[in-house]
């Protein structure tokens, strides 16, 4: 039986030359490229673009139709400077392409937002919850699921 000759390698040395360490890096890159498009654009969400990659030092954003592309495209040269001055300061230029099916991946942003998004409405008055609950003890099956589910919230 053969014993074991080699010495055990750095896990963080073998992770960090993986291709899944590299395609992380290009994940985050686009994730951070989108979002500063998303305030280039002054938008809360991109809807109709998104950077989708980075291929041969150029960044490709795919639109949702022709028209925001064009818009897009008289906008580059100030997209391009932003991408450069706070991101990534070897990027050689931008692709504005409309995507095939005119349909695009909606990413996930997080923007810092000026107020919650989801909040609750269960502030309802006291009157209020008291009105609720005494109609949803005269309703029918339907309108008391409805209510309940109301009152719960």
């Amino acid at each position: 039986m053969k014993r074991y000759s080699h010495k055990p390698e750095d896990l963080t040395k073998l992770f960090g030359q993986s291709s899944l360490a590299t395609m992380q890096q290009q994940y985050e890159l686009v994730r951070k490229l989108n979002a500063e498009l998303c305030h280039i654009l002054q938008l809360e969400q991109l809807s109709f673009c998104q950077v989708s990659s980075i291929n041969a030092g150029r960044a490709v954003i795919l639109c949702q139709s022709p028209g925001w592309a064009n818009r897009l495209k008289m906008q580059r040269d100030a997209i391009l400077d932003n991408f450069r001055q706070k991101i990534l300061p070897d990027l050689a230029g931008i692709d504005i392409e409309v995507s095939p099916h005119g349909q695009i991946a909606r990413p996930a942003i997080k923007t810092p937002a000026k107020a919650p998004a989801n909040t609750k409405q269960s502030d309802l008055s006291d009157s209020a919850r008291a009105s609720l609950q005494q109609a949803l003890e005269h309703s029918d099956d339907k309108v008391k699921q409805a209510l309940s589910r109301l009152l719960a919230k």
